[in-house]
Formats: C-alpha cells, sequence, structure tokens
C-alpha cells in the first residue's frame, strides 16, 4: 500500500496566499461616484437574490440569463462566474441519451434534439472498420462528397443538427470525438454517422453518449 504523500505547510499557506490574491484581482471595478455605486450594488445584490431563487426552483434557463447579464456587466465577478458554472453543468447533465451508430448506414437519428444555446457534451466508445476495394487507381472521392472540414478523414464519426431532408443532405457537418462539449448553434434534431462514400461494406459501431437539456 502507498504511504498517503505528507502536505508541506509552506506550499499550503503559498497555494492559499495565491488564491487570494486571485479572487481580490478578480473583483468587480466599482464606480467611484457614491450614488451610482449604491445603485451599482444594489443592483448586483438583487439580481444574485434572482438568480439563486431561479437556481432553488430549477428554472436553469432562467437562471443562467440572470448570470450571463452580471458576467457582462461586471466581468471576472466571482460570484457570477461561480454561478454560471453550475448552471451550464446542471443544463450539460439535465438530459441523456446513449446511442449506437452503425458503420454500415448512412445519416442514423441519434434520437434527441438539440436546443438552441444549451450546453452539449458527447462521450464515444467503440471501433469500427473502413473497408472498400478497388483498383490500381486507388478511390477516388468526388470534388461534391469531399469534406471542407479538413479534418474529416474516411472513417471519422460525424454529426449534423438538422430539421428537414435539405438540411440533411446540404448541411455542414461536424467532427464528432468522444469528450467534446459546445452549445448548440440552433435547435434541431442530432444526426449521427461514419464518414465514407458507400458504407455498406464497413464493420463495427460506435456508442455515444449525448448529454445536454433536450428539445422536447
Amino acid at each position: 500500500m502507498a504511504l498517503a504523500q505528507r502536505t508541506d505547510p509552506r506550499e499550503a499557506q503559498k497555494r492559499m496566499q495565491e488564491q487570494m490574491r486571485a479572487a481580490a484581482a478578480n473583483q468587480p471595478q466599482l464606480p467611484s461616484d457614491p450614488v451610482l455605486l449604491n445603485l451599482h450594488k444594489e443592483f448586483i445584490a438583487k439580481a444574485e437574490k434572482l438568480a439563486v431563487e431561479y437556481e432553488r426552483k430549477k428554472d436553469f434557463a432562467k437562471a443562467r440569463e440572470v448570470y450571463e447579464s452580471l458576467v457582462r456587466l461586471v466581468p471576472k465577478y466571482g460570484a457570477a462566474e461561480a454561478g454560471l458554472s453550475r448552471i451550464l453543468a446542471n443544463q450539460r447533465a439535465q438530459d441523456r441519451k446513449l446511442t449506437n451508430v452503425l458503420a454500415t448506414g448512412g445519416w442514423q437519428d441519434a434520437g434527441v434534439t438539440l436546443r438552441e444555446g444549451m450546453p452539449v457534451s458527447i462521450e464515444v466508445k467503440g471501433s469500427w472498420k473502413v473497408v472498400f476495394e478497388t483498383g490500381p487507381g486507388g478511390l477516388q472521392i468526388p470534388n461534391e462528397l469531399r469534406p471542407k472540414d479538413s479534418r474529416i478523414k474516411l472513417g471519422t464519426l460525424i454529426g449534423i443538427v438538422a430539421n428537414t431532408p435539405a438540411e440533411l443532405q446540404e448541411g455542414q457537418p461536424f467532427v464528432v470525438t468522444s469528450g467534446m462539449s459546445f452549445n448548440a448553434k440552433k435547435t434541431g434534431r442530432l444526426y449521427l454517422r461514419m464518414f465514407d462514400i458507400d458504407p455498406t461494406d464497413n464493420e463495427g459501431k460506435m456508442f455515444v453518449l449525448i448529454q445536454s437539456t433536450f428539445a422536447q
């Protein structure tokens, strides 16, 4: 059994001093005019109270709106940044969906509708194989099928948010990687697939866990 390392009191004190200096540096810049200063403090106090009340009622969308307003008004305001981080974490983990993506299929419905502005996190596990047969000239990818994103290769897991068949065919797909987080740019159904010209001869599948606050 490994022995637990003892904490050096000097190191602990140094870290505490650094945290205190960081906290002091993040304090909001307050107005110099006394009347404006009182109004400023009163607004911040009431806004924080409102955000906490929304958070207590689990109305995370409204709480996020208030915290975001505070962050815009007072950059690096610790209480507002901490509150916003909590809200984003709650919204990211409120709903979850585990889906399979087959290597042999085209666009596959992930079973979730993303909501515009909501944070999304994705985990991916599994493996698959790209199988194709060619002559000595190799495999030619038609220009119209070549992805604009240079990160997309044969066998890459890609996603797209679409609401119509036209959007599914003409929209811009994005690379899906394990551990990725992003805010949904629009409300729409999430589709996933392997990038390949003809996926029907491929093998394997991916397991994709999607966490967010989904639209109903």
